[in-house]
Order: structure tokens, then sequence, then C-alpha cells
């Protein structure tokens, strides 16, 4: 049976997982704000104040939940003012769908207030835009716009959608959500336990992809079966490794002298969901030492040997893929030298930790506070259990060496660069079980706007902090 526009708008979005319709609506949106309040099981509408910080309510929400979060925007000004938010999610790979209403197709020709062109100004932004002009195309487009975006590589898909096709009194079929199996691990693993197996000295590069995909745990497997060292990507965006693990050897920095550096010692190195690597500042040569022995395993295969050479790469979910591995290494690789290499590790990165602590104490002094007293004391403030939002930049730098965090979640950065809000907290009811998220913020002078509209409404435990 059919569906009013409106309607079978609704239907699919609880089809796809989604409680929460985060917006800022105008006038194009009334038919849709019309469905929600004759449809007793419709998402809940969570208000933002601004477009900005609506964006980044959901991009938090989606990080959280993992699965996809939808926003309404208001037209080309609405879509505007959400743009720095949609290129945050595009680099952080959040998957979102975003619907903006369009003016009165009767008059479009027009140019009516406050209309434009809504599919170019989303284009640059989103992973892909979708232009509905009929009504019996809107459930087809918005099953494809959740599909496109938790496809690899995830990221936002827009859709623009008139005021009058969701206000038509026709009917319109709603397909059914086509199931979609979870991908399985990558081939080749044997080949990659070959690799790393005969390494005297391997190394690992943990990108987000893993504390997107859930994998940090299967990671830790791999780093300790194989006794690695194991290093963040650059400006990685959340936890993808625990800081406190013995195994951890910190970010590599965001240049590629510098990573060239860091990896040197090493004779094999993989590199585990990583958009690898994006520098911040241009240094001469590549990220890579010569001679290193490259694996490289994503479940985007656009990744692969994109900017280096691999010596193996593999394709496959992130998760069962390091599972697998290993376990595979487990035969290869002896348990005492195994755990010689994190005896090694744990000496060395101790030793290192300690310095910078002392370093930072050294800092204490009289106002104005130092950059490294300030990264200190909020890590040394941080209660059990916090979640921290860094959108630091400059003093986040220094506040990734301090933190201690093992629980996967508990970090989020957007290094898409958009400051003021640029990621919302994980919202009520996906907190850490302790605490709640601090906020340090290069971009604000207050609290950020996500915090203030969502998380602090809906939750106590919402704390942030933040400095210019």
């Amino acid at each position: 049976m059919g569906r009013r526009p409106a309607l079978a708008l609704l239907d699919i979005l609880r089809g796809e997982g989604v409680d929460r319709v985060f917006g800022n609506p105008g006038t194009t949106e009334l038919p849709f704000l019309a469905a929600l309040a004759e449809t007793a099981d419709a998402p809940a509408y969570v208000l933002g104040i601004h477009e900005g910080a609506v964006v980044s309510m959901a991009d938090g929400y989606a990080r959280a939940t993992r699965r996809p979060a939808f926003v309404s925007r208001h037209i080309a000004a609405g879509l505007a003012n959400g743009l720095i938010g949609l290129l945050n999610a595009r680099r952080s790979r959040t998957p979102l769908v975003v619907m903006a209403g369009q003016q009165d197709r009767r008059h479009l020709q027009q140019d009516p207030m406050p209309s434009g062109d809504l599919v170019a100004l989303a284009r640059l932004a989103v992973k892909a835009a979708l232009d509905v002009q009929h009504a019996h195309d809107l459930p087809l487009a918005v099953r494809r716009a959740f599909a496109l975006a938790v496809r690899p590589p995830a990221g936002p898909v827009f859709l623009s959608v008139p005021m009058d096709l969701l206000a038509e009194d026709t009917e319109v079929e709603v397909p059914p959500r086509t199931p979609t199996p979870r991908a399985g691990p990558a081939a080749g693993l044997d080949r990659a336990a070959v690799l790393l197996g005969r390494a005297a000295r391997p190394a690992i590069v943990a990108g987000d992809g893993v504390g997107r995909d859930d994998a940090v745990r299967a990671l830790v497997r791999v780093a300790e079966t194989c006794g690695a060292p194991v290093h963040h990507q650059p400006m990685a965006d959340c936890l993808d490794f625990p800081t406190t693990h013995p195994l951890y050897a910190g970010m590599l920095p965001p240049r590629h002298e510098a990573v060239r550096e860091a990896l040197g010692p090493y004779d094999t190195v993989l590199i585990a969901g990583a958009h690898a690597f994006t520098p911040h500042h241009y240094t001469p040569g590549p990220a890579l030492p010569p001679g290193i022995t490259v694996v490289q395993l994503d479940p985007d295969p656009d990744e692969i040997g994109r900017d280096f050479t691999a010596d193996l790469g593999l394709v496959g979910a992130l998760a069962p893929s390091l599972d697998r591995l290993a376990d595979q290494l487990r035969d290869r690789v002896p348990a005492h030298r195994a755990k010689a290499g994190v005896l090694r590790a744990a000496e060395r990165h101790t030793a290192e930790r300690d310095g910078t602590e002392a370093a930072a104490r050294a800092a204490y002094s009289p106002a104005p506070l130092a950059p490294w007293a300030a990264a200190h004391a909020v890590a040394d403030g941080l209660p059990p259990g916090a979640a921290v939002v860094e959108e630091a930049i400059t003093v986040g730098l220094l506040l990734r060496r301090l933190v201690h965090l093992d629980r996967p979640g508990s970090y989020t950065h957007t290094v898409g660069g958009g400051l003021a809000g640029g990621s919302g907290p994980p919202s009520a009811g996906h907190l850490p079980s302790r605490g709640g998220p601090w906020s340090p913020s290069s971009g604000t002078a207050a609290p950020c706007s996500a915090c203030r509209d969502c998380g602090a409404r809906h939750d106590p435990r919402y704390r942030c902090c933040s400095w210019s």
C-alpha cells in the first residue's frame, strides 16, 4: 500500500534505524514537520539554533551510535550555514544523510526567496548530492542515500527535496530495505602473517578506520602477538589504540619528514584503516623510509597504494581481518619473542612519557598559563571514564601526549579542521559509563554549541572545558 511522500520518508527513516532528526527548520520543511507531528512513533526532533551546531550534533551522534544520522536543513541559507560541518563529516568519514527543503517547484524559475542551486552548493562538501524532482523517486533516493552514506569510504550524502513534493496528496510505494551482509575478512592474510612474522622490527600505524569500525581490541591482539609498537595516524580523529598500552608509541606528526623519521627504525609496517598519509605542513620527500616492507589493510579499495607502493594490499573489514591475522601470527611468532618486543617498547615508551610529564609540570607558572601547563591541567583533571571532544589543533597536539585513555570512543577530534563545535559529543544514551566529555577548543570561548544545544540538555554528565 502506498503512502504520502512525507509519511513514506518517515517510514524509511524508521527502517534505517533513525531515532532522532537533527534540524533547524524553515518554511520549506513545514510538510516534513507536519508529518512528524501526526506520526506517533516518529523520530524525536532535536532543534538546534544554528545549522553548524545541528550538523555537529548529528556528526557526534553518528559516531557514537555507529549508524547514519539524519539532518534536516532549510534551503540555501541553512545549507550554507552547515557546510563546515559537512566538510568535517566528509573528512572524518561520518555517515550522514542531509535533506534540505527546496522552494516550491511551481515558481522556482522565478528565483523565489530564498531558493538556490542546492545540489551545486552541497556537491563539494559531500560524498554525493541527489536532486529529487518527482514524488515517486523520493523513497528510492532516500534508500540510495543511506546506502551510499555507509559504503566505504563513508560520508555525508545530500538530498534536495522541494517543499511541494513532500506536500503532494499522492501515494508512493516504499521499497523494502535491502539487507546488506557484513563485510568479511580480507583475502591474503596468510601472506600478511608471513611478512609480519618474519620481521625483525615490525610496527603498526593505527588509522581512524580502526576506531570507527570498532576494531581496537583486534588491533591490540595483532600488536601483542608480534610485539609491534603502534603509532596513531597523523591527527587521528578517534582512539584507535589505547594510549595506556605499553606498545603505544604516540601519534605520528602530520609531516612526511617526521613520519619518515618515526618509522625509520622499523623494517616492516602494517598500516591499518588509515588515510595514509595526509600531511598538514609540506616537507620534501615521501612519508615512508626507503626499504621498509609495507602491508596495507583497509575496507576501502581506493586507499590501497594511493600515495605509496604497498608490498601487500588487503581489502576487507578491519575487525575480522585483524582478528584472523592475530590468530595466524600466533603460529609464526614465538611467544617469548613477542613478549620481549612488548617489554622493550614498554621501557622506551615509559621513559618518553615520564619525560613528557616532567616537561609539562615544569611549564606551570603564574598567568598567562603556558600551553604545556594548560594541556596538562586538562589531562590531569579528567574524571575516570571521561570522553574528550578536542578541536584545539595546536594545544591539542600537546594534550594527545598527556591523556591516558583506553576505551574506544573516549576521544573525538575533527580532522577536517572546522572549529567551534566541529563535532558534537555523543548524545544521551550513548555516553561512556562514567564521567562526561570535556571539550578543549581553540575556536570557542564558551561551551561548544553542540554540547549546549544537545548534550547539556539531555544529560547532566556533560561538561565542557574550552579555551581560546
